[in-house]
């Protein structure tokens, strides 16, 4: 998916008012005043957990306001689950592809002209 796709998946929620594109990673002040932010959640499952235990926190603010929640994270996919994946299946992958080209170039080859009257 690229950045649109994602933007429109997550506004697709219907408890999600607003998308920031770019939006900075640390939530400040500020950020929650200018966009009325009501809530702030994490999932349980993510690249890098460690957020509370690094000297500066991410949603330290959030967590000061009481506006900060966990969500419990349904599946454990992370992007790197799904590089590796992908990683794994690599050969399967180009070997599907491989025999669909395959498959193609046979079509235009025994594609023939139909004349009109």
């Amino acid at each position: 998916m690229n950045l649109h796709e994602r933007s429109l998946s997550v506004l697709a929620c219907r408890y999600v008012d607003e998308v920031i594109i770019g939006a900075p990673w640390e939530v400040s002040k500020d950020m929650i005043t200018t966009f009325n932010i009501s809530l702030v959640v994490h999932g349980t499952v993510a690249e890098n957990n460690d957020f509370e235990k690094e000297q500066c926190n991410p949603y330290a603010v959030p967590i000061s306001n009481g506006i900060f929640k966990v969500l419990e994270s349904p599946l454990d996919i992370t992007t790197t689950t799904i590089i590796k994946r992908i990683v794994s299946n690599h050969e399967a992958y180009q070997k599907r592809n491989e025999k669909k080209g395959e498959s193609e170039k046979r079509y235009y080859e025994g594609k023939g002209h139909v004349s009109g009257d």
